[in-house]
């Protein structure tokens, strides 16, 4: 038994010593590693590198974002050297963008700010297009208010412009298609345009809730949860729907100027472009206002700790007087 012991005893201590050789190796593998990609590094860590790769990286990004709005009916596109389905041209862009993202703030005291920015916009993104892929934003098209905010938009809009002297002559809702007709006398040979769900600002609407919704949670130990949570969520969605509007307006009065033939591309990017604009103002500006903010308290506190601290100690004053004293006798 005892020598059994004994056996046992060694095969423990030869399993430990096996195993931590085997972490030795494997922390000096790490470290040769490390080691040798520090020179790469370094190089990648210059600001120039970092600011130019990254916009080279979005720069493909934005192609590749037009390339999949401008396909048309095609299956495969052309990017780059090879043709490729355009489904793929989305998840690709989205990965592209959170790397530029990453990278241009990598120990960057300037973009660190603005990180939380782009993530929410990375986040818009790739909501957005779920809703396309998936046929959610059909399903949103096809609720009863967004028909009601389709006839809203369709009002607002009409009246606005003819504020600014644009010969409306008339709008008629059409309750079967759900669509708010547009007439109007302009520059151009069109004469018509249609207001449907997807002009109503539901899409928008909805893809706001939910980066809010995403926003909230990560803003959720900052926040000071009180009446301002309630006026920044109003305020978010009459933004957000005000943003349609003018989105809208902008459409109908190029269609007026210019007919559809320039009015229908920009018509393509627009909804998206003015998302992308409004939610970081919103995170900026708006979301900023509802996090916690010194008390009164903390703020007195604050300044008896200053005004404390600013006061000399015992052995400041029993220095100085020292000091004065030798003065004194010097002088004498």
């Amino acid at each position: 038994m005892e020598n059994d012991s004994k056996q046992k005893h060694k095969v423990k201590n030869k399993t430990t010593i096996e195993s931590d050789d085997s972490v030795k190796k494997v922390d000096i593998f790490y470290q040769n590693v490390k080691q040798s990609l520090n020179p790469i590094m370094h190089f990648a860590k210059k600001k120039i590198v970092r600011y130019t790769l990254s916009f080279l990286i979005l720069t493909i990004v934005v192609y590749f974002y037009v390339l999949f709005e401008s396909r048309g009916t095609s299956n495969q596109v052309h990017v780059f050297f090879f043709d490729m389905s355009p489904d793929f041209l989305v998840p690709i862009g989205l990965v592209l963008a959170l790397l530029a993202l990453l990278y241009v703030s990598w120990d960057d005291e300037f973009f660190k700010k603005y990180r939380g920015a782009g993530f929410f916009l990375i986040v818009l993104t790739a909501i957005f297009y779920t809703f396309i892929f998936t046929g959610i934003d059909q399903y949103l098209f096809d609720l009863s208010i967004a028909k009601w905010l389709t006839r809203l938009t369709g009002t607002i809009v009409t009246s606005i412009l003819m504020l600014f002297g644009m010969n409306i002559t008339g709008t008629t809702w059409d309750s079967d298609r759900g669509i708010t007709i547009v007439s109007f006398n302009g520059p151009s040979d069109a004469s018509v345009i249609g207001i449907d769900a997807a002009c109503s600002g539901i899409h928008s609407l909805t893809i706001f809730i939910v980066v809010f919704f995403v926003m909230i949670l990560e803003a959720r130990k900052r926040l000071a949860w009180n009446y301002k949570i309630a006026v920044i969520t109003l305020f978010g969605i009459l933004g957000t729907y005000f943003v349609n509007l003018i989105r809208v307006s902008i459409i109908l009065t190029i269609d007026y100027f210019k007919g559809w033939d320039v009015a229908g591309p920009i018509h393509n990017y627009l909804g998206y472009v003015f998302l992308m604009v409004w939610i970081p103002l919103f995170w900026f500006f708006v979301l900023s206002w509802g996090q916690k903010g010194k008390s009164k308290k903390d703020l007195m506190e604050t300044i008896i700790t200053d005004t404390d601290s600013e006061k000399p100690t015992d052995t400041e004053v029993k220095e100085d007087t020292t000091s004065k004293m030798i003065h004194d006798m010097d002088a004498n």
